[in-house]
């Protein structure tokens, strides 16, 4: 269970899409729980000459958290045109540390995911280091990616053969190699629609990809949203692709 936010810059990263996504890690509403927020961990990766660069990590909550403030000034300083994926996640396969926290990294990938994968194991050439469903589907993906296809063509591959059979209420993918932002968003269950959402924010120099923001914080731009079983891609030129997977 998690939130997350995605954006692609091309002069200077936009502050408010780490500031709603610190306020929704104390106040973002979890099915089926009473507590809100998301407070076991946040993460943010960007890239630095097209390799992926960690930006800032912790277990602790983001909006208690002061490291989270000095991540957030590191990624006013990134180069541009880039892109950056961060995350806060509330638990749920794995518990809390380090090796759990997303977004995860591996061969030029960077991945966030919210949702849980059931029973989802797959015997893939490289091991994770944590116990996650999130960083299993990474190196699942790497695999694809070993095979010979791009991270586009991987990535539709992994979604529509490998997932297709993998029981889950619901889940939202954030992926990037740097050179284009993918999203993708799938709800089985109606009752937690709410909760699986993913929006898309299109500014003059910039594209936000992000699941919820607190009331009155402002992101601007034309904001729509990503339907169901639809993968979104987003170019460095910061052109919206959208189509209909599963």
């Amino acid at each position: 269970m998690c939130r997350m936010t995605g954006v692609v810059f091309r002069i200077s990263f936009p502050a408010e899409s780490l500031l709603a996504l610190r306020q929704v890690s104390e106040t973002g509403r979890i099915p089926d729980e009473e507590q809100r927020g998301h407070r076991d961990g946040w993460g943010m990766a960007s890239f630095v000459n097209g390799s992926p660069k960690l930006v800032g990590r912790s277990i602790r909550p983001a909006h208690l958290d002061p490291s989270f403030d000095s991540a957030m000034a590191d990624a006013m300083k990134l180069a541009a045109p880039n892109v950056l994926i961060a995350h806060v996640r509330a638990a749920s396969r794995g518990g809390v540390a380090m090796e759990n926290t997303h977004p995860f990294i591996a061969d030029g990938i960077v991945l966030a995911h919210n949702g849980t994968f059931k029973d989802f194991d797959p015997k893939t050439r490289s091991n994770p280091k944590g116990q996650t469903d999130s960083e299993r589907l990474l190196m699942l993906l790497m695999d694809r990616c070993e095979d010979g296809r791009d991270l586009h063509a991987a990535l539709k591959s992994v979604i529509t053969e490998d997932l297709r059979s993998v029981e889950t209420r619901g889940a939202v993918l954030l992926v990037s190699d740097g050179s284009k932002l993918y999203g993708y968003r799938k709800v089985n269950d109606p009752k937690r629609e709410w909760y699986y959402k993913l929006h898309v924010a299109e500014a003059v120099d910039a594209v936000m990809l992000y699941q919820e923001v607190p009331e009155g914080c402002a992101l601007g731009g034309r904001v729509s949203a990503v339907g169901d079983g639809e993968l979104v891609s987003v170019g460095l030129d910061m052109k919206v692709v959208r189509e209909r997977l599963v």
